[in-house]
């Protein structure tokens, strides 16, 4: 604030007052008068940018969280009917029966990232999850049923800083849904 302050009053120094309410409109702007706006623009808009990105991103993982949401619902209506969840499948690929699943090679998910559907074995049971793979499109989650027993939503931040992953569990479910 102070540097403004004594850029105003070098300024006013240097411009007689019968200059002053002699401006016209037609004169234009005076080069400090430019520099000071640039200097407030580039304030604002340093202020501004994380902002941005942070509300694009909240963005992208609410859209991420809806497709796993939608997958979900299919899975659950899959085991209501066949009895059983899909098997396991290597990442990016559709499980069987699962219509919602959008692949990676789309531009239909959230920063071209993908999916992930996981049935893996976990004490005479199994843990059920579908994994985003985030903004950097690479896996962080751990790739076993050791963590997430509980249903709901997880995002790793806990156990690793860099994470950017968003984990749908599904929870533990008893071995006669698994599907070994």
């Amino acid at each position: 604030m102070l540097f403004f302050k004594i850029l105003v009053s070098l300024y006013l120094s240097k411009v007689p007052i019968s200059s002053q309410k002699a401006k016209n409109s037609a004169q234009g702007f005076t080069l400090l008068e430019l520099l000071i706006s640039g200097i407030i623009v580039g304030i604002l808009s340093t202020i501004a940018t994380p902002a941005y990105i942070a509300t694009i991103d909240k963005f992208h993982y609410g859209e991420a969280k809806l497709h796993m949401g939608c997958i979900k619902r299919e899975l659950e209506a899959f085991r209501l009917e066949k009895g059983n969840f899909p098997e396991d499948v290597s990442s990016d690929q559709v499980p069987v029966g699962i219509e919602c699943f959008i692949r990676s090679n789309t531009t239909l998910t959230p920063y071209n990232s993908r999916y992930d559907y996981e049935n893996w074995s976990s004490s005479g049971g199994c843990v059920v999850k579908i994994s985003f793979f985030g903004k950097d499109k690479i896996r962080q989650s751990p790739v076993n049923g050791s963590l997430h027993h509980q249903p709901g939503f997880y995002n790793d931040r806990e156990r690793d800083r860099n994470s950017d992953d968003l984990i749908l569990s599904l929870g533990w479910q008893p071995r006669e849904v698994c599907n070994h």
